[in-house]
């Protein structure tokens, strides 16, 4: 009996010895920038390649903004129309990089319109071309759509057309779609080393030559609303759909579309998807596709389109991110409800919480100090900036029991991590001296 009970303590033991204790990981958090209007986009990189990062973001004020990594600022651009979005990009393949971005259209009258334009601008946010679109900028890539060796500019906007530019940014063609064309990729989809312009407009998709001649296309009568492609060039749809009856919306449909357009899987959901993403959030090499609904629904499917798991948070989700802690990755969501959030991805528990003043709309995730942590950025209609720091509590091992270390002060206050094996040391001192006394009982 003696020898029964030592082997099932020494399982126990070994079981225990298998599970490694889970370091907390908490934030730094500070306001690094406050402006009179909301913060409705924020990128980061390093501009001008002198290893320190610059913050990119534009707010409801038709201003641009570039910041250093202390959040003061640098330059700023201001429009007579609202940006609608921006990219940081290296296009001339140089060592500094560019910053392009796009603003809406402003109609004041069927006499006055003020046309969308088209910024591209060097690291200082020098003006090195503006070029004027009749509707809104919705998206735009670079790349060689013609295998010369020269890098052309697709433009989607919302008057019906993409527009085609050259290297000198001198326009070459238009094609004419049904209308809102919210998505422009200059990508090689069969991979024979040539590239297609993909086109995602109002609910059709359509795959163009370096000439604009249409070689593809997939109509369906859903609204679309985003667009992913995965490692195989598959794409993934999510898109607004109704029920033909009654006309009204109801819900989200995803589908899947292979390199040529067939359709390969479809999902729908009453869900009213307002975000969505696509991350491996399991480790498991696998992409997920990740729906946030318009009341807190955080829908998780698999590659293949399989309803996995689903959360839920108190209001609308603007944003999706991921972010890892120990190489495990976490859901990052911006909320309605003022607040950011970090979800456990396998349990959905809120592992952290920012609380703000106002719709935390857009926030950015890169390793901004170089220290190997992710770090995040958070833009909210507070008008403010936030920066949370990672920072790593490393629990003391065995051998450095005489060190110490002091836990960063959070602010604001959030849900610490559910951490069971916190008194593994405890435990296991507990098993040892069972198993020591049941040795000398044998004795």
């Amino acid at each position: 009996m003696n020898y029964k009970m030592i082997s099932l303590l020494m399982t126990i033991l070994l079981s225990i010895g298998t599970i490694s204790s889970v370091a907390s990981v908490e934030f730094n958090n500070s306001v690094i920038y406050t402006d009179k209007f909301d913060i409705l986009e924020i990128q980061s990189d390093d501009l001008n390649n002198d290893g320190s990062n610059e913050i990119i973001a534009y707010t409801a004020g038709k201003k641009l903004i570039c910041l250093d990594d202390k959040g003061n600022v640098k330059w700023n651009v201001e429009s007579n129309n609202s940006f609608s979005i921006v990219k940081i990009m290296d296009v001339y393949g140089e060592s500094e990089k560019e910053i392009i971005a796009g603003t809406e259209n402003r109609v004041i009258s069927k006499k006055e319109i003020y046309n969308g334009l088209f910024y591209l601008l060097d690291s200082e946010g020098k003006e090195i071309t503006v070029i004027p679109i009749v509707g809104s900028v919705l998206d735009f890539d670079i790349g060689d759509v013609d295998s010369n060796g020269t890098y052309e500019t697709i433009i989607g906007a919302d008057d019906g057309n993409v527009y085609l530019f050259n290297q000198e940014l001198t326009f070459l063609w238009d094609y004419k779609t049904k209308g809102y064309n919210f998505r422009t990729l200059i990508t090689d989809l069969n991979q024979d080393g040539k590239n297609e312009i993909l086109v995602v407009s109002f609910d059709n998709t359509f795959i163009l030559d370096g000439q604009g001649k249409l070689t593809n296309s997939y109509n369906t009568k859903n609204i679309l609303r985003e667009l992913f492609l995965d490692k195989f060039n598959n794409m993934i749809h999510v898109s607004r759909w109704y029920r033909d009856e009654s006309q009204d919306w109801k819900g989200t449909i995803v589908y899947s579309l292979n390199r040529n357009l067939a359709p390969m899987w479809e999902f729908k959901t009453e869900t009213d998807s307002v975000a969505s993403a696509l991350f491996d959030i399991n480790n498991d090499g696998k992409e997920e596709i990740i729906l946030g609904g318009s009341k807190g629904e955080i829908i998780v499917l698999d590659s293949k389109g399989t309803f996995i798991k689903r959360f839920d948070l108190p209001d609308r989700i603007f944003k999706i991110g991921v972010i890892k802690f120990e190489n495990q990755p976490s859901l990052v969501l911006g909320c309605k409800d003022n607040n950011l959030y970090i979800l456990n991805t396998n349990s959905g528990i809120t592992e952290y919480t920012l609380s703000t003043g106002g719709w935390v709309e857009t926030f950015f995730i890169k390793d901004l100090n170089n220290d190997g942590l992710e770090d995040i950025l958070v833009g909210s209609d507070d008008n403010k900036i936030y920066l949370l720091t990672q920072k790593k509590v490393v629990i003391p091992s065995n051998n450095d029991t005489n060190k110490t270390e002091t836990k960063p002060i959070e602010e604001p206050k959030s849900e610490t991590k559910n951490t069971p094996f916190e008194e593994v040391g405890i435990i296991g001192g507990t098993i040892f001296g069972a198993i020591y006394l049941a040795f000398r009982k044998r004795k």
